[in-house]
C-alpha cells in the first residue's frame, strides 16, 4: 500500500470519531471526496460543488444524494446528454427525484425549458429546495408534483425503506398521488417542441411511453430510460419488449450505453446488455454515431 493510501486510511479512521466537529469532517471531504464516509448520515448540509458550481442539499441517508457528492451523478449518461442537447433544448425529466439530472439538464439547456416531474412529497420538497439554492437554474425549470402513467387517475407513491429516496407507483398502498399522461402534460404546458425525455420510474416505463406516444411521434424526442431485468418479473409481462415494439413502429432505434462513447444497437430486448438505453428517432441516429 502506498504512503498516500496509508495516510488517507489513517485520516478516515481518525475522522470517524464522533467528537470531531462536522466542519472539520467537511473540510477533509472537500480536500478529497474519498472522505465522504466520515460525513454523518442524517445531517442536512449544502454541497456547493455539484456540477462544479451548483448548490444542493445533501443527506447521506439518501443514496442519490450521496452519489451527488462526487460532483456528477452518472458520468457515462452525462456525456451522452451533450450529444443531443443544446442551450435551447426543451426537456422533460420524468422521475426527477431531488434533481440530480434536472440540474444538469438545466445547466446544458440554459436558454431552454425543463419540466421536472416528481410525485413523491419528500423528494418533491427537496427538489424545490435544490432549485431555490440556484436561482438562475430555477428560472427555466417547471416542477410538477404528479405521477405519469397511460391513464389519468390516482396511484400510490411508496418509498423503498431499504433504498431511501427510491420509490414507485406500483403498489396498492402508500401516499395517494394524482396521475396524468405524458401527452396531457405536454398539451397542458403548451409545448411546441420536445427534444429529450429522461424516464426513471421504477418499472412503469411502459405506461409512461404509452401515455405519451402521440407526442413522441409528433415531436421526435430522444428518450433515455432504464431497463432492469427484475421489473419483468415484478410486472409479470415483457415491458421492455413492448416498449421496443411500440417505438419501432414509429421508426425509433434502440442503443445501449456501454461506455462514454460506446453504443450498441439492439434489435430485440430479449437480453438486457445494460441498465441504460437510448431510444433515438431514425433521423437523429447520425448525431449518436458521429
Amino acid at each position: 500500500m502506498s504512503l498516500k493510501k496509508i495516510f488517507v486510511t489513517f485520516l478516515k479512521r481518525i475522522a470517524r470519531i464522533s467528537a470531531i466537529p462536522f466542519k472539520i469532517k467537511y473540510i477533509l471531504f472537500s480536500i478529497d471526496n474519498r472522505f465522504h464516509h466520515i460525513l454523518p448520515i442524517g445531517k442536512d448540509f449544502v454541497f456547493e460543488k455539484y456540477l462544479s458550481d451548483v448548490k444542493v442539499k445533501i443527506n447521506l441517508l439518501y443514496p442519490v444524494e450521496k452519489a451527488m457528492l462526487f460532483g456528477e451523478y452518472d458520468p457515462i449518461v452525462s456525456r451522452v446528454l451533450n450529444k443531443f442537447l443544446t442551450r435551447a433544448s426543451v426537456i422533460i425529466d420524468v422521475g426527477a427525484n431531488v434533481g440530480a439530472f434536472t440540474l444538469q439538464l438545466a445547466k446544458i439547456a440554459n436558454s431552454g425549458r425543463i419540466i421536472a416531474i416528481e410525485p413523491g412529497p419528500p423528494t418533491y420538497a427537496r427538489l424545490l429546495e435544490n432549485l431555490e439554492l440556484n436561482p438562475d437554474i430555477q428560472k427555466i425549470v417547471s416542477v410538477l408534483q404528479i405521477g405519469i402513467s397511460d391513464n389519468a387517475g390516482k396511484l400510490y407513491w411508496a418509498e423503498d425503506q431499504n433504498n431511501r429516496g427510491n420509490a414507485g407507483l406500483l403498489g396498492a398502498e402508500g401516499i395517494e398521488v394524482e396521475v396524468l399522461t405524458l401527452d396531457s402534460i405536454i398539451e397542458n404546458e403548451g409545448l411546441k417542441k420536445l427534444d429529450f425525455v429522461k424516464i426513471d420510474v421504477e418499472g412503469m416505463e411502459y405506461e409512461v411511453i404509452k401515455g405519451g406516444i402521440n407526442s413522441i411521434n409528433k415531436y421526435r424526442p430522444v428518450l433515455y430510460y432504464e431497463t432492469l431485468e427484475p421489473f419483468r418479473d415484478i410486472r409479470g409481462f415483457d415491458l421492455y419488449g413492448m416498449i421496443f415494439n411500440m417505438l419501432q413502429k414509429i421508426n425509433y432505434r434502440h442503443f445501449y450505453i456501454l461506455n462514454y462513447n460506446e453504443f450498441v444497437e439492439v434489435y430485440s430486448m430479449d437480453i438486457l446488455l445494460s441498465s441504460d438505453i437510448l431510444a433515438v428517432p431514425d433521423e437523429k441516429v447520425i448525431i449518436l454515431i458521429k
